[in-house]
């Protein structure tokens, strides 16, 4: 088994279950291995965490690499990284959050960062890419616009309000990312959004 086989794995278990009650003999159990051969390869728990969350970001970086190389329209740009972020958070427990916040600060806030500087470059891009196309309002704040929107997926991993599993939900974020699009796209961006909206329906009901 190759160690990005064995990164991927202990991944969708701490995204399945938290982090926390996992145990290094289940991750042992889980990759058939013994823990000699684990701790061979970990010097400990908190290692291992953060070797696994190092390659979650090594991923997300790689996605959006590839989105700048499709040289995509803009709203399909962003229609492409929409879909991927609601099928990662369906893989996602609220407990892997929450415990990563909690239980492991230091790499929670590497992880954060991250996230901030990838994601906040690409929807600033968007936004420039956005107007010069025409599909986007013209006295939008790029800047701006790119804060509140981090701001705001940030506030459905930590708040009292949401309950953690709702914002799990396709529909939820769809109405998030709905949402954001019609405080952006100009006339022209909202008749080119319906049909992209359209051909996904179409291609969900063709795949069922």
């Amino acid at each position: 088994m190759g160690k990005k086989d064995i990164l991927d794995r202990i991944l969708t278990m701490f995204m399945r279950y938290g982090i926390r009650s996992i145990t290094m003999d289940d991750i042992a159990r889980e990759l058939g291995v013994s823990k000699k051969t684990l701790y061979h390869d970990f010097e400990d728990k908190n290692d291992l965490i953060d070797r696994v969350i190092s390659y979650d970001m090594m991923q997300s970086r790689k996605f959006l690499e590839e989105v700048h190389r499709t040289e995509l329209d803009a709203i399909e740009e962003i229609f492409m990284v929409n879909t991927r972020i609601h099928e990662d958070r369906s893989r996602y427990s609220p407990t892997f959050f929450y415990d990563l916040k909690r239980y492991f600060p230091e790499i929670y806030q590497r992880w954060l960062e991250d996230k901030r500087q990838n994601m906040y470059g690409l929807i600033v891009g968007n936004l420039q890419k956005g107007k010069q196309e025409g599909v986007y309002r013209m006295e939008i704040h790029e800047q701006a616009i790119g804060k509140l929107y981090m701001a705001r997926m940030e506030m459905l991993d930590s708040n009292e309000i949401i309950d953690g599993h709702q914002t799990l939900s396709a529909e939820f974020m769809q109405e998030i990312f709905t949402y954001h699009m019609h405080g952006i796209c100009n006339e022209r961006g909202l008749e080119i959004l319906a049909e992209f909206k359209e051909k996904s329906k179409n291609q969900q009901v063709k795949e069922l």
